[in-house]
């Protein structure tokens, strides 16, 4: 059954199955469209509610940590192979959303600190950086079902880094969203008449500097003076897609929400 049958069967709000969906303690298989969870196991937890366990979650705190070093070590010696099967271990059991925060992010942290000690090549960092952009890229496909609204993600202008716009775009589909991901560098100009073309309801402005969020907040302002009606939102390092998922949830075409920074 579909998860939004299954909220309605435990008399909660989909937001809040779709929680114990995200920390493990509903089992679910992401298909097309959504989520799908199977009436047993909704009825062991349902029983175990009852009974006040909560069931403990598929993957740990700790599980993450160890998932992610793998994933580190496997990109920083330019093994996608082996990069690649650190993903698929959990393909499927996590949502896309995890896998970017929880999994690719921190090891690219690392892989950040690395190179900000001297002890990672730029070209080290580089290659990195790509082999995560493929894992996540195989990952971006638009699902299929009525879309919750329309967004376009980029960066702006001057801002190279396009990994965390790519991350932005698959959270975003992989919670309904229809989304024109536009990739790195584009002048404002071109973010807003693409909005207004398509009628987005949401643009994410995605950065990874101090001095990418005072382009976007510049490039924000122009956005809704040339697509009025729009909301923007900024992503800014640190940001989790969680969060980006909880405020983009709350855009309404008609009333769209305040410019962030």
């Amino acid at each position: 059954m579909r998860l939004s049958e299954a909220a309605g069967l435990l008399g909660v709000h989909y937001q809040t199955a779709y929680g114990w969906v995200r920390d493990g303690s509903l089992p679910a298989r992401l298909v097309a469209g959504g989520y799908e969870v199977t009436e047993d196991d909704v009825g062991d937890f349902q029983t175990r509610r009852r009974l006040g366990r909560n069931p403990s979650a598929q993957i740990q705190e700790r599980d993450w940590v160890s998932q992610a070093g793998r994933l580190y070590r496997a990109i920083i010696d330019g093994q996608e192979t082996a990069a690649r099967r650190a993903m698929d271990r959990l393909a499927g059991r996590v949502s896309k959303t995890d896998l970017c925060d929880r999994l690719i992010a921190p090891a690219l942290r690392q892989v950040g600190d690395g190179w900000a000690a001297g002890l990672v090549s730029i070209a080290q960092e580089h290659r990195a950086a790509a082999i995560c952009e493929r894992l996540i890229a195989v990952n971006s496909s638009q699902p299929a079902g009525r879309p919750r609204g329309t967004a376009v993600v980029a960066t702006p202008q001057d801002e190279r880094h396009g990994l965390p716009a790519l991350m932005a775009t698959v959270c975003l589909r992989e919670h309904r969203w229809y989304v024109h991901h536009l990739a790195a560098d584009l002048p404002a100009t071109e973010v807003a008449t693409l909005a207004r073309t398509v009628e987005a309801d949401l643009v994410v402005l995605s950065t990874a500097t101090p001095t990418g969020v005072q382009r976007a907040s510049e490039a924000a302002r122009l956005v809704l003076a040339l697509a009025p009606g729009v909301a923007v939102l900024i992503g800014r390092s640190g940001d989790t897609l969680a969060d980006l998922a909880d405020q983009a949830a709350r855009v309404r075409p008609e009333q769209a929400p305040p410019l962030a920074g």
